[in-house]
């Protein structure tokens, strides 16, 4: 039962939603093989209730992964809030945002990780208590952006000095060149633990000849993710079955139809992200089918900011992730929200463990907000 903290006994009610649109500069521009950034747009979401508890979510835009843009967002979390307006505070809500419409996992995400943080806040409960987990700081990977040989030579490099021991090293537009760039990069840093992810940029053939390559050159790769286009279920089930290294499935696990289908191909590791799954909710679904599999679940996440971040650490100690990719951080220009998720280069924790729910500063993230433009 959702108690009022004003007293009288009464259900709280979702009595408002709020959206902000914020942009926030990197140090560099992000490059992968389906887009190149320079700004991360956040849409971040207030969930009020009637009794003064404020949840916070956070959606970001990814067009070429999720098809969800800015304005698709905003009309969607919209038409969503219209369905929660009123509504009693209940793990129920989490249904009804993923039942309000088809796809608009981003938008379905944000106010996933609002009511999270509402129902755990209710509870006063840190959200990782709420998802009946323990809490323990993660260690992150850092990305290697896809770049010119050299540039992401001397960046991997940059990377395992300033402390980082894993690098997920992105390629995917040349099979040559990528094979040139991996090579380099394991030869300058040979005892970090590399993984590589294509984003969909190969095709079999191409996959198959780098999985060659890197046994002939004698390079490990803890994973390869999504190497082919993400509805080639069939060329991922054969790479999976004739390569030594384990095939993951990022772009094509969306939701839990997705992680049922990979498992029955063979592919049992996941790569969970918030924006794509439509939140914890869903998530926990997927990373249920990947663990009675005998599957392994990482968990990742788009360009975003410490609000969603702050939402995936929870999710990943409730699902017990192998591993975790958190460093868009890094590669903002600065750091503007308060509570959540905290670095020591790679090692991600909370600044305040006991903190309810997410942990996220509600007040500073208004204070950011106050001349952001209002969707």
């Amino acid at each position: 039962m959702v108690s009022n903290k004003n007293g009288g006994g009464n259900l709280a009610e979702i009595k408002d939603v709020e959206l902000k649109y914020v942009l926030s500069d990197l140090k560099a521009p992000f490059k992968t093989a389906l887009r190149e950034i320079s700004v991360i747009e956040s849409i971040y979401v207030f969930v009020h209730t009637d009794d003064g508890l404020v949840g916070v979510g956070e959606a970001v835009p990814t067009p070429v992964i999720t098809g969800d843009t800015v304005e698709g967002i905003v009309a969607a979390i919209k038409l969503m809030s219209k369905k929660l307006m009123g509504q009693t505070l209940s793990p129920l809500l989490l249904q009804v945002i993923q039942q309000s419409l088809v796809g608009n996992s981003s938008a379905k995400a944000a106010l996933d990780m609002a009511i999270y943080d509402l129902l755990a806040k209710e509870k006063e409960v840190p959200l990782y208590v709420y998802l009946n987990s323990t809490y323990s700081s993660l260690e992150t990977s850092h990305t290697v952006s896809l770049n010119q040989v050299e540039t992401m030579v001397s960046d991997a490099k940059q990377y395992i000095e300033m402390g980082f021991k894993a690098l997920k090293v992105k390629l995917g537009n040349d099979i040559t060149l990528d094979q040139s760039r991996i090579l380099s990069i394991h030869q300058t840093v040979p005892n970090a633990l590399l993984s590589i992810d294509a984003n969909q940029g190969w095709n079999e053939d191409e996959t198959k000849m780098m999985i060659a390559f890197l046994k002939d050159k004698n390079i490990h790769i803890d994973v390869l993710e999504q190497p082919v286009f993400r509805k080639e279920y069939d060329a991922m089930h054969r790479l999976n079955k004739q390569s030594d290294i384990p095939i993951m499935a990022d772009e094509s696990l969306f939701d839990p139809y997705d992680a049922k289908r990979l498992s029955q191909q063979g592919i049992h590791f996941f790569n969970i992200k918030l924006m794509k799954s439509g939140g914890i909710f869903p998530g926990l679904w997927i990373a249920k089918i990947a663990l009675e599999n005998g599957g392994k679940c990482m968990v990742g996440s788009m360009m975003e900011t410490h609000v969603s971040l702050t939402a995936a650490y929870h999710f990943a100690c409730a699902i017990g992730a192998y591993k975790v990719d958190f460093d868009a951080p890094f590669m903002l220009k600065e750091k503007r929200i308060a509570g959540g998720i905290q670095y020591d280069m790679n090692q991600v924790y909370l600044e305040n463990k006991d903190a309810y729910g997410l942990g996220i500063d509600v007040m500073k993230l208004k204070e950011l907000c106050a001349d952001a433009k209002s969707l």
